[in-house]
Formats: C-alpha cells, sequence, structure tokens
C-alpha cells in the first residue's frame, strides 16, 4: 500500500474524511505541517486526526502538498510524485504562461520592455505588474493610463519585495513581469489529479475590487456542478490539468482564471496545492469536496453560498471592530489593537468574513460596505 503525507494539514479540513476516502483508493495517510504552523488554529473543525508538526518527511512516502512551504519542500527534496512542468509552473508565472503558450491555451501576453506596457496605458488599457515567482496576490499591482508614472518604480517594488511570508514558505522571487491586464470576469478552482484521473473539487465566481492599484478579492461565490458556467470551465480545467501533470502524479492543483469580455478563458496564476482563505466558505456547506474530489464524486452544492471578505483601505491600528458585518456566519481575525496593512490583496490581510446564502447581486453598494477606513483604523 502506498503511503501518502497530506503536508500542509492545516490548510484542509475533516481529516478524518481525508482519511477515509484516500484508504478507499487503497493509500495509507498521515498528516504533517511545518512547525511553525503548530499552535495556529486555521478553522474551528473539530479534528480527530493527529497532525505531525515536522520539516521532513519519510523516504519511503510520497508527498502531497497543500500549500506553498510544501511545494518548496518538494521541489527541493523530491518526495512528491508532481511533474517538473507543475512544480515549476508553481513558481514562476513566466514559465506556466510559456507552457500555455506551447500548449494551445489562452495566456496573459507579456511585456518584455516597460516602454511596451507604458504604450499600452497610452492607449487606454490597464497593465499588471507582478513578481514572478510569488504566489496569490503578493506584490500585484495594477495600473491604468491615470498611473503610468507609477509603474517603473513598482517594477522595481516587484523586483525587491521580500518578506517573512516568503522566507517562511522558502519562497525566492525572480524579478518583476508586466502583463496584459485580461479584462473580465475572475475565477478560483481546485482539482485533485490521481494517476491519470482528474477530479475538480470546487469552482468559484470572485468579485474583485482595486483598492489602492491592488486587486483585491472581495468575495467567493461557490458554483454549483449543475450551473452552465461550471459546466463549460469544467472542460477547460480538465484540459490544463491533464497537460500539466504526469500520468503517475498525486496532487492537487489550483487555479485563478479570467472570462474576458469577449469570451476568452484565460488563466493567470497555478499552484500544485489547495486553495487558501475558502476553509470557512466550504465547511459551511457541511460537505468536504477535497474527500469528494479524492473519491471520484461531485460536491454537490446549492447555489448562493458566498464568502465576503472586510478589506483596510488604510493602514494603522484598529480602534473599533464594531465591523459592519452581514447577516450569516462571521469570522474576525483582526480585532481592537491590531495593526493591518492597506494593500490587502493577500490573505492574511482579511480582517473578518462572512459566509452566508446570498441569491442577489454583488453590486457596488454592497462592496463599499467592506471596506473599512478610518471609521475603524487608525494611523
Amino acid at each position: 500500500m502506498v503511503k501518502l503525507v497530506l503536508a500542509g494539514a492545516c490548510s484542509i479540513y475533516d481529516l478524518s474524511g481525508m482519511k477515509k476516502a484516500f484508504e478507499k483508493s487503497g493509500f495509507q495517510v498521515s498528516f504533517v505541517d511545518a512547525p511553525f504552523m503548530a499552535g495556529i488554529k486555521i478553522h474551528e473543525y473539530p479534528e480527530k486526526e493527529e497532525i505531525l508538526y515536522t520539516a521532513e518527511v519519510s523516504d519511503d512516502c510520497v508527498a502531497v502538498p497543500l500549500s506553498e512551504y510544501w511545494i518548496s519542500f518538494c521541489k527541493k527534496k523530491g518526495c512528491c510524485r508532481i511533474s517538473d512542468r507543475a512544480l515549476e509552473s508553481s513558481r514562476s508565472k513566466r514559465y506556466f504562461y510559456d507552457f500555455l503558450k506551447k500548449n494551445g491555451f489562452d495566456y496573459p501576453a507579456e511585456y518584455k520592455r516597460v516602454e511596451d506596457a507604458e504604450k499600452t496605458l497610452d492607449e487606454g488599457k490597464r497593465v499588471i505588474v507582478k513578481p514572478e515567482g510569488l504566489h496569490s496576490g503578493y506584490g500585484i499591482e495594477i495600473l491604468d493610463k491615470s498611473g503610468k508614472e507609477k509603474l517603473r518604480e513598482y517594477v522595481s517594488q516587484a523586483e525587491n519585495i521580500k518578506n517573512r511570508t516568503l522566507r517562511l514558505m522558502e519562497i525566492e522571487n525572480k524579478g518583476a513581469m508586466l502583463t496584459e491586464a485580461v479584462e473580465g470576469t475572475e475565477y478560483s478552482a481546485d482539482c485533485f489529479f490521481i494517476e491519470g484521473r482528474i477530479s475538480v473539487v470546487r469552482i468559484c465566481r470572485k468579485k474583485i475590487m482595486v483598492i489602492n492599484d491592488k486587486p483585491c478579492a472581495a468575495a467567493y461565490v461557490l458554483l454549483s456542478p449543475e450551473n452552465e458556467e461550471y459546466k463549460r470551465f469544467e472542460k477547460y480545467l480538465m484540459a490544463w490539468t491533464s497537460a500539466i501533470f504526469d500520468a503517475s502524479d498525486i496532487s492537487f492543483a489550483q487555479y485563478d482564471f479570467i472570462v474576458s469580455e469577449d469570451g476568452r478563458v484565460v488563466p493567470v496564476d497555478f499552484a500544485s496545492r489547495v486553495g487558501g482563505g475558502i476553509s470557512d466558505l466550504l465547511m459551511e456547506t457541511g460537505k468536504n469536496p477535497y474527500a469528494l474530489a479524492v473519491e471520484g464524486e461531485k460536491f454537490q452544492v446549492e447555489e448562493g453560498w458566498t464568502q465576503f471578505h472586510y478589506l483596510p483601505v488604510v493602514s494603522g491600528y484598529i480602534t473599533n471592530d464594531d465591523y459592519p458585518l452581514l447577516e450569516g456566519r462571521s469570522h474576525v481575525f483582526k480585532k481592537k489593537g491590531g495593526y493591518v496593512i492597506s494593500n490587502p490583496s493577500s490573505v492574511g490581510s482579511r480582517v473578518a468574513v462572512t459566509v452566508c446564502r446570498y441569491e442577489k447581486e454583488i453590486d457596488e453598494n454592497l462592496l463599499e460596505k467592506l471596506l473599512l477606513d478610518r471609521r475603524y483604523i487608525e494611523s
């Protein structure tokens, strides 16, 4: 029996359910996470399985990375069954975009020179500045013509970004990229690949707000497998995942992609792990989509499940934590006295979330209520 280690186990929930799902497929499973995760409470699920906090995986085990730290571990130690294409795509957006191009998929165009990006801004189009090797929203800036004078400054910042999170995750910044800003609706999805079989874990439609030149996720809306959007995108997810993994691989796959106004479906980010920051949303459905995907089953979920993010628009200390929370189950991460930053583009900078069934259109008035300003924060 193949021994699997789910590495980064704090990133998921219902570990006993995960263990049972893998055992049905003939795998023995254990759970580990990095030592710096010990004592950090990620979610409220009452776990029964033990997590071993260690920086090592036994040589007779196959690691399945669930977080960025363990992707770095697999690249360094080679103890997983994940293609070099998938691992390198997880660490280099330039490599990933080249992979998409070579395999006939759509991809964001890259500007090789700052002057080319400046010309694009002059034409009334937006440009994205991003660190080539970083994950999620770290270091990403989005500019239109009015912000042209900040372009070179943002390129310099992206080239030199360093922080504690990157050191902990053992991620190297490989420099800056300038790419087209694909205009449209952004989505996020997880898949699971096991020895040639692909299952979609979940697909979410995202509501993105630009705060201080940074694209920030203000809401995630779960799509039902019966939804026509879901059916359309499932085919793309299957094609991308089939191309990036080898037949013997075992891995999760997380994608961010944008559907443009003229119908393009463009992947903008990939990582061989699960998506972060949505455990509260998934748990509220009463199901475990990760375990269902391992078993090859669909995550049958009703329409309308939504996770809203409360985001700071100024930096400083919280002086009022009586946030304007929507009805639903809320989780507050930053309370009075805590420090927040004005570029909330990553999961860790959210002040709070609310999960609820919301079947109306998410309009601008609602989004404005998610932004926390000087009424709550003082510098």
